[in-house]
């Protein structure tokens, strides 16, 4: 596994193991998902059952034909008749039997054809009424066109024409109350998909959400215990991305994509099956183009694979451009650059734009390839639909159904290529959210664990040898004692290793030889949080948090009172300028503290360690953009806070340090003069040349 995290696109998105591992956010909403899955079957079974209402209406009261078929030259099949096809049959008088046609196709193929050859079926279509006391009088009113067949009469379909609207109304008010029957049931069928649909994908997205919101606060709380070294070798915008949008892309998968695939797949699968129990023949002859979807399927999955991840390697290199361009908009435009900067945007983006019309192509291609099976299906149910139909084999209504069903079987393969973008992308940050977490944390306990309840400020250096890089050591045979309650400083030239003397103290980096011990006590024996909070920090460039100013002081922490607040804040004299803030302590520091000044700033990083009462105090001194007034504060406030603490002050300006115990002069990662400021001067070393370089007059 390496070390450092690093972004690169994967050999294989659809990864089992990334999956098994999301799915262990998602167990503890299971039922959630349980119910929305069997929810779903209830959608895609309403789904179905639309047609099929459609359907029912056309044969059985659009167009609800009957056939008269005549078996007296076949005497020996009456009985047969009478009992195998009982069900069907209305009703018999004589040796004639009235039918319904769409049940015709379940005579048995031999009775079908020896009643066919001899003409017994009729060839025209004929409605069916009841002999009731209002089409007694319409069957005087139309004479010749009414015949009498036990309790019905029927009337070809050809002379319902002849028919007024209105005596056909009257004639046809049992079909108009069962369309208002079907047209009650296709609405309540909508009211309750459209129920269950609302509680399927609410259900979904609760659960989606709330594994989400697990998984960003595990990875949030893994990114604040990695090692500084990590933070170091990777951009904050990637973290941001994977914390805020690669969550993101994965809600959006469970939500829509993944989810709505199953819905589609098992949609998919029932209308393949009703179909198939409906009229077999049809369905395999409609599915003759499956073979050809499902090979342009795969084509494209392919094709797109391809174009996706070059998109995605020229939108990261646009992202990166842009994001280098505004934070270094100052000097782009101090050394009139824009022209240029122009330019090579202009040629990323334009890479950007070709990768984007490959895309383009794949997708136009696959879309009109998909409508155009779509259409070839359909032409081969009426083809041989419609063939069946006139054969008497079929009805009008399986005809409509079998439309209806390759209109909802292919609609969730138009979709293909935005549910395919959406996996693409929530895969590829399941893949790069994962490889973040396999990253080992620092190790916060450890055994024999240590957890005292005040450290003294006893702290040894025994020969450390300290390398960010292999082999390259920026830290050697550093030997340091520093007593408990002494203060020290550590001056030399930028990049001589004082600020990484400091963070070994607190385990920002890990060393690779020797021994630190505070209090004797090794520090890799002591609990991490409090090591930690036993040592108080003050930075070089000093971090403000957006809201308010008596936040900033304590960070958060419930443990400390307004009075202590303001107690710390006028012991480090940080109070003069927040009393003047119209707010005072409730003012909002804003962003990065754009509100206050350096001085400032670091007047309040004084008072956030007072309220801490660390045992060690640690400061990276920058005061060269600090006005007079301001430092003279700032002094006042840290000799009160290096009072009875151990102190180790990276100096930068000499003269903040002359009252210091002992100063320790680092070059090149070692530690090569160490004295007071008078005996450092009369060496004559290192540290004589740079006290010479910032007060040339005062040296003789």
């Amino acid at each position: 596994m390496n070390t450092y995290y690093e972004e690169k696109d994967s050999d294989n998105l659809y990864d089992r193991l990334l999956m098994a591992r999301l799915i262990k956010y998602l167990l503890p909403y299971k039922k959630y998902f349980i119910i929305s899955f069997m929810i779903l079957l209830l959608i895609a079974l309403f789904a179905i059952a639309l047609p099929y209402v459609l359907k029912y209406g056309i044969d059985e009261y659009i167009n609800p034909s009957i056939k008269l078929i005549d078996i007296s030259n076949f005497p020996e099949l009456e009985a047969e008749f009478s009992t195998k096809y009982q069900k069907y049959i209305i009703e018999t008088e004589g040796l004639k039997i009235l039918i319904k046609s769409y049940n015709i196709n379940k005579l048995l193929p031999e009775h079908f054809h020896m009643l066919q050859s001899n003409q017994s079926i009729g060839r025209e279509f004929y409605a069916k009424f009841p002999k009731t006391k209002e089409n007694n009088q319409l069957a005087e009113k139309y004479p010749g066109i009414f015949q009498a067949f036990g309790k019905y009469y029927i009337i070809n379909q050809t002379d319902l024409k002849k028919i007024s609207n209105d005596d056909t109304r009257i004639l046809r008010k049992d079909d108009l109350h069962g369309l208002l029957k079907l047209g009650i049931i296709f609405l309540v069928i909508l009211i309750f998909r459209f129920v269950f649909s609302y509680l399927q994908i609410y259900l979904t997205q609760y659960a989606a959400m709330h594994s989400m919101y697990d998984l960003r606060m595990k990875l949030f709380n893994h990114l604040q215990k990695l090692p500084l070294s990590f933070f170091d070798r990777n951009p904050i915008g990637r973290l941001v991305t994977r914390v805020a949008n690669d969550v993101n892309a994965l809600a959006d998968m469970l939500g829509e994509g993944l989810i709505t695939l199953i819905q589609d797949l098992v949609m998919m699968l029932a209308i393949l099956i009703v179909m198939l129990v409906i009229n077999y023949k049809l369905a395999l002859i409609t599915f003759v183009v499956l073979p050809f979807v499902v090979f342009f399927m795969v084509r494209f999955k392919v094709d797109v694979r391809k174009v996706y991840r070059g998109v995605r390697i020229k939108l990261a290199k646009i992202n990166a451009t842009l994001s280098e361009n505004i934070s270094g908009i100052t000097t782009i435009q101090l050394f009139h650059q824009e022209e240029n900067k122009f330019n090579q945007f202009k040629s990323i983006t334009k890479e950007y734009f070709n990768a984007e019309k490959k895309q383009l192509k794949v997708f136009a291609v696959f879309r009109p390839l998909i409508d155009v099976m779509v259409h070839l299906a359909i032409g081969l149910i009426i083809w041989y639909g419609g063939g069946r139909i006139l054969a008497n084999r079929m009805s009008l209504g399986v005809l409509v159904l079998f439309i209806s069903y390759v209109h909802r079987f292919f609609d969730p393969l138009y979709d293909l290529s935005q549910k395919y973008n959406i996996m693409q992308t929530a895969m590829a940050s399941l893949e790069k959210i994962f490889k973040l977490m396999d990253i080992k944390p620092e190790q916060y306990t450890c055994l024999p664990l240590i957890k005292p309840s005040r450290i003294k400020g006893k702290v040894e250096f025994k020969d450390v040898w300290m390398a960010y890089n292999e082999d390259e050591y920026i830290l050697k045979n550093i030997n340091l004692k520093i007593q408990s309650g002494e203060k020290i400083a550590l001056v030399g030239a930028t990049g001589g290793g004082k600020t990484s003397i400091v963070k070994l103290l607190s385990r920002f980096y890990p060393f690779q030889k020797g021994e630190i011990l505070i209090d004797q006590i090794p520090i890799s024996q002591y609990s991490l949080s409090e090591l930690r909070k036993n040592i108080g920090v003050v930075q070089q460039d000093v971090f403000i948090f957006s809201g308010k100013i008596k936040d900033n002081i304590t960070l958060y922490r419930d443990d400390v009172s307004e009075e202590e607040i303001i107690k710390a804040a006028k012991y480090v004299n940080a109070d003069k300028f927040i009393s003047k803030l119209q707010n005072k302590y409730d003012e909002d520091a804003r962003e990065r503290g754009s509100v206050l000044s350096a001085g400032q700033r670091q007047l309040l990083a004084f008072a956030r360690v007072l309220v801490c009462n660390p045992s060690i105090f640690i400061l990276d001194e920058a005061t060269s953009n600090i006005d007079t007034e301001t430092e003279i504060l700032i002094q006042d406030a840290l000799q009160k806070i290096m009072e009875n603490r151990t102190s180790i002050i990276i100096a930068h300006r000499l003269s903040t340090i002359q009252n210091v115990d002992r100063i320790l002069v680092v070059h090149k990662g070692e530690i090569v003069e160490e004295g007071n400021h008078q005996e450092l001067l009369k060496q004559r070393g290192l540290y004589y040349n740079l006290y010479k370089l910032q007060y040339k007059s005062d040296v003789v």
